[in-house]
């Protein structure tokens, strides 16, 4: 029997693909919602193990991970080095000193500039090899074609990653500040970023801070009774570094990771609708091989070996070109999490764990979601026929109404009670799944409507014909509301942040012009400034690091003016400025206050204040810090011994801006690049912030082009279902124009229907994400906006472009020969 078997086996998979060789469509339409779908999941895939691996595997410039560090006492931006020859001589000796900072170019760019001894940095490289094993560089980063003597010496060169010495054009030598300096490539896998280094000698000169470190990286483990050694200079830390990185970027990651789901759902969306009318078109077939002796058994084996085969080809090929976009998406991803939260990332590398993550997913899924077809193709009667619109035998509208509210329930329920972003974010997942649920019941309804309320022709026609094509075009109508679902919730979502931006920068920056000077010159400036004509007041602002319960934040100082006219409450205590200036009470951001969990009136201890418990008196709204943040007095800055020296000045002015500017630059030998007005600081961090979502939106309209690619498919694997029906209509005496009308006008009505549904659930959504997510994610309150320019585009677009897309299939059918497709009727 079992030989019966394979025989019967064998004859079916040889049948099977005679049918495909006759109809390539089909089996194109299969494997393309694979290819899509993989391709959208192993690219964020890659991005995100990557961007993770390269958390795991931060090292020291040139070096080993360090076990642990030695940074300034609280409130000090650097130290002596005399810390590191103290340690030294207490017999650690695998050290790296590194001094951090910024330069400017000659054109006013600033540039992050890292510091070490190389001696010291190859020293704990050779002690260590992690590094090699798991990047691939290696200390032949140091043999032929690299100064290390001149580097040694103190010569004026940097090194700079290939990448970036690329963006620049290539220069083998720059200007910072007012120094030349050679330029000299180092592979990417060092891991510089966007950031230069050079050796610690010439760095100190460069950043005019001889004697000075900005912290000390230390690889052995269990010393710390280094911490007593250290002194008051600084503190000794154990190095979380890549812990603190994926807390930070954790939302990040977790809002690609949806939108690849998404994409994901989307193209098996496409693949199963491709099955399903596989199957539909093979039911004869399949009656036919029962009628001659081919047992049930062989048939679901062949079915099975088919759609294994069908996936493994899509899933390879989804994989390579999943590859090939992540190294596409990948350097504006740097860059994003570079700029926002410092992150440097390493080189992308592709693991095959990827491929059979995906292979497993699109297999499970794809099996679960068409057993039903199987078994209801091979167990219809011997004596069925099919018609053209004929599917097999499933759930009915009504039971896919009452499975979809189930879903909605459990959705709706899921995010009221949900406490965190990740659990908000899978109740949302769970409703946005159960949507598409009702679109074969509401399309239905929404036909039928339209038809009573037409004449008699082929207006009446058109909606006829449109309740017999909603079954076969369903699932591509499914994909495409989500698509635009998803659409419509990413623009509403950025429209609101970039409102919500716009107006606090608004109320945050009160003075007309900024100024970003060195550390060592600025409290010099501000005197200068003084005795500008025209400049009426100056303004400052401090910072310093700190930790508040283990959270990384800033604490803050401005002048009174400054801390009056720029903190945007979100709420405060009663007579709170008397209290705050008095030193019994701080303001928090907003973003602190969600993470750690406090309210008005919470008490609070910071290592860095001499006053041991202080109040919450204010919660303020920030945007965009990785880091919390805690507001303090002037009086009690200074009482705590912070740094004197402002970080930055503001200063108000009567005058034009741009002569005042051109009056600093004459008077004071500023550099253009070092001034910025308002309206220049606000272009800046709305650009900065809309790089958080470019990738998203880079994905969201991929989906949407997936989406689109699955209407074409569709329209065209229904090409021989429909020709007849098209050349009876013909011979009646509807011309082709008419005729072409008449298509494009069903498609049209269906993307109009599947539009409406998704606009309410799209603006849903959108709420969701803006109000509820992006709360617990990032603890950002925002202004929710609806765009409705943003949306009708997005409408607009989908109109466009899906018409454009079916566009060739209606063609083909309307011009086929009168003949050939009356024929097809009778065979």
């Amino acid at each position: 029997m079992m030989r019966v078997d394979a025989i019967h086996l064998k004859q079916v998979l040889k049948v099977f693909c005679s049918h495909y060789r006759y109809a390539p469509v089909q089996a194109i339409a299969i494997l393309l919602g694979i290819i899509l779908a993989v391709t959208l999941f192993v690219s964020v895939q890659a991005i995100n193990d990557n961007a993770k691996r390269s958390y795991a595997q931060s090292t020291e410039p040139l070096s080993a991970r360090a076990e642990s560090l030695i940074i300034p006492a609280v409130g000090r931006e650097y130290f002596s080095e005399e810390v590191y020859f103290t340690l030294r001589k207490a017999g650690i000796s695998n050290l790296l000193p590194v001094l951090e900072g910024k330069v400017r170019d000659e054109t006013g760019r600033r540039w992050g500039l890292q510091s070490v001894d190389l001696v010291a940095a190859i020293n704990s490289q050779q002690l260590s090899q992690s590094r090699s094993s798991q990047s691939g560089y290696d200390s032949s980063l140091f043999s032929t074609g690299m100064p290390l003597g001149d580097l040694l010496s103190g010569e004026p060169i940097v090194l700079m990653s290939s990448a970036q010495v690329s963006s620049m054009g290539g220069l083998e030598s720059s200007v910072f500040n007012d120094i030349s300096v050679d330029i000299v490539r180092v592979p990417d896998e060092v891991g510089l970023g966007s950031r230069m280094l050079t050796d610690l000698s010439f760095g100190q000169t460069l950043l005019n801070a001889s004697g000075k470190l900005s912290y000390i990286a230390i690889f052995e483990k269990d010393v710390k009774h280094v911490a007593g050694i250290v002194g008051d200079d600084g503190q000794w830390i154990m190095n979380n570094q890549a812990a603190e990185l994926g807390t930070l970027t954790d939302s990040f990651h977790l809002n690609l990771t949806a939108m690849s789901l998404l994409a994901f759902i989307v193209g098996l969306f496409i693949t199963y609708n491709g099955i399903k009318y596989s199957l539909i078109k093979r039911q004869k077939l399949m009656v036919q091989l029962q009628q001659v002796g081919v047992t049930p058994t062989a048939l679901v084996y062949a079915l099975l070996s088919e759609l294994a085969i069908l996936v493994a080809i899509g899933t390879i090929l989804g994989f390579v070109l999943g590859i090939q976009l992540s190294h596409v998406l990948y350097p504006t991803v740097a860059m994003t999490l570079e700029q926002l939260y410092g992150a440097t990332l390493l080189p992308g590398e592709w693991q095959g764990i990827w491929f059979f993550q995906a292979l497993a997913f699109t297999s499970i899924t794809l099996l679960v979601a068409s057993w039903q077809h199987f078994r209801q193709a091979i167990n219809q009667p011997l004596s069925s026929h099919t018609g053209f619109y004929q599917k097999p035998a499933s759930m009915s509208s009504h039971q896919l109404v009452i499975c979809a509210l189930l879903l909605t329930g459990i959705g709706v329920a899921g995010l009221w009670q949900s406490e965190h972003h990740r659990w908000t974010m899978a109740w949302l997942g769970v409703l946005i799944v159960a949507i598409p649920l009702y679109i074969p019941y509401s399309l239905l309804f929404l036909t039928s409507l339209c038809e009573k309320r037409v004449r008699v022709g082929l207006w009446q026609y058109l909606f006829n014909e449109l309740r017999e094509l909603i079954s076969p075009m369903s699932h591509a109508m499914m994909a495409l509301l989500l698509a635009v679902t998803a659409s419509i919730g990413m623009s509403t979502l950025v429209g609101s942040f970039e409102s919500t931006l716009k107006s606090w920068l608004d109320q945050k920056l009160h003075a007309d012009m900024y100024i970003s000077a060195p550390a060592e010159t600025i409290s010099q400036l501000e005197q200068q400034l003084l005795r500008v004509d025209g400049v009426e007041k100056v303004y400052k602002q401090y910072s310093a690091e700190a930790t508040l319960l283990g959270l990384p934040i800033i604490i803050t100082s401005k002048d009174k003016a400054s801390l009056e006219a720029t903190t945007v409450f979100k709420e405060r205590a009663r007579q709170f400025w008397s209290h705050f200036y008095s030193g019994d009470m701080v303001a928090i951001s907003e973003p602190t206050a969600i993470k750690l969990g406090l309210n008005l009136n919470s008490t609070i201890t910071i290592d860095a204040l001499k006053q041991s418990n202080v109040k919450v008196g204010a919660i303020f709204y920030d945007y965009g810090s990785p880091n919390g943040e805690v507001m303090i007095a002037p009086k009690i800055w200074f009482e705590n011994g912070f740094n004197q020296r402002p970080d930055s000045l503001g200063l108000s002015t009567s005058s034009n801006i741009n002569e005042l500017k051109d009056d600093l630059i004459k008077r004071l030998d500023l550099n253009p690049n070092q001034m910025f007005d308002q309206a220049e600081i606000k272009s800046i961090a709305l650009m900065i912030f809309a790089q958080t979502f470019s990738i998203t939106r880079a994905l969201n309209v991929i989906t949407l082009m997936v989406a689109v690619v699955g209407l074409f498919t569709t329209c065209l694997m229904l090409i021989d279902a429909r020709r007849a029906a098209i050349a009876r209509l013909f011979a009646l005496g509807v011309g082709r124009e008419s005729l072409m009308a008449l298509m494009v006008g069903q498609i049209l009505f269906l993307v109009l229907f599947t539009l409406l549904i998704a606009l309410p659930i799209g603006i849903f959504v959108g709420y969701v994400l803006t109000e509820v997510i992006t709360l617990r994610a990032f603890g950002w309150s925002l202004e929710f906006i609806l765009s409705w320019s943003n949306i009708f585009f997005i409408v607009f677009m989908t109109l466009v472009v899906s018409i454009t897309a079916t566009l060739l299939p209606i063609w083909r059918l309307v011009n086929r020969p009168l003949m050939v497709s009356l024929q097809s009727e009778v065979l």
